[in-house]
């Protein structure tokens, strides 16, 4: 049995649609009651915020996906405590695992760079990522940074930029480089290592095999929409402005949008790895990614 957390969202959605094509039983917790058609598929309404509930949530369970994160679910003036949630959520996640016996974690978080001051929200994700490493349970973690696919807060926010403004501003963080991957590769990832042995307890970065930086991933994208943009150079490094703008005109949550503008100063490079052996492919190039789309 699977216990998939996140199963509506934008990578548990995708991850459940994957699991289904498996012979494998997936039950899915959700916040709000949802009607099941698949057999192998079903559905409990629980809150990783209540422990009890995620002790019932893990009874039979072999395999957890977490990809539990508490950016957007605070009320106003408490938004900067998202991080003492996601603490709560995984120690409740860990705890319940190691009562009813859990085998295996797979968890997606942000890639990010060791030897930088880390944001506020890669922060939070380190500490998640911590937790589950020190539990002494089976895992297997990837980190990503920018996935480009609909419905993820990242793209929605370069989609929104390069589509609505002829004029970008850009700030310090131009020449950050990051490693995007395309949304399709990221689930392949975390489908296939369900089966992968070899996956066990190790944390691999997943990346395009470009790296570019925020300025040349903006140009990208704009050149394959076939949108003529002008850069602005603005001193400084802006959060509240742009992510207020950002938040009205974007589909992503205006909270969100803030935190992820002040993590733009973090690099995001992959770290060498063997999975192209492990795995047999090779994410697919920037181009494709945003053609794909």
């Amino acid at each position: 049995m699977i216990l998939l957390t996140g199963a509506t969202g934008f990578i548990g959605s995708r991850v459940l649609q994957g699991l289904s094509k498996k012979p494998v039983q997936v039950r899915c917790l959700v916040r709000k009651p949802v009607t099941s058609h698949n057999p192998d598929i079903t559905y409990l309404t629980g809150d990783v915020l209540d422990p009890d509930s995620i002790i019932k949530a893990t009874t039979g369970v072999d395999t957890v996906y977490y990809f539990i994160h508490m950016m957007g679910n605070q009320p106003a003036g408490e938004q900067r405590k998202f991080d003492e949630l996601d603490r709560l959520a995984i120690n409740n996640m860990v705890g319940a695992c190691r009562e009813n016996g859990v085998k295996r974690i797979i968890h997606l978080t942000g890639m990010r760079n060791p030897n930088e001051k880390l944001s506020h929200h890669l922060e939070s994700r380190k500490e998640v990522e911590d937790i589950i490493r020190n539990s002494g349970i089976d895992h297997t973690i990837f980190r990503a940074s920018i996935i480009i696919g609909r419905g993820g807060a990242a793209f929605d926010i370069l989609d929104t930029v390069v589509r609505k403004f002829a004029l970008i501003p850009i700030f310090q963080w131009q020449n950050t480089r990051v490693q995007p991957i395309y949304i399709d590769d990221v689930i392949r990832y975390l489908v296939d290592c369900l089966d992968k042995k070899e996956t066990l307890n190790k944390c691999y970065d997943i990346g395009c095999p470009e790296v570019l930086t925020y300025k040349e991933l903006i140009e990208q994208y704009a050149k394959e929409l076939g949108l003529k943009r002008t850069f602005i150079r603005i001193p400084g490094s802006w959060h509240r402005v742009p992510a207020m703008i950002l938040g009205k005109l974007s589909p992503a949550d205006p909270n969100v949008v803030y935190w992820l503008i002040e993590s733009l100063h973090n690099n995001m490079i992959c770290e060498p790895n063997d999975l192209n052996k492990i795995f047999g492919f090779e994410p697919i190039g920037i181009k494709e990614s945003i053609r794909k789309i």
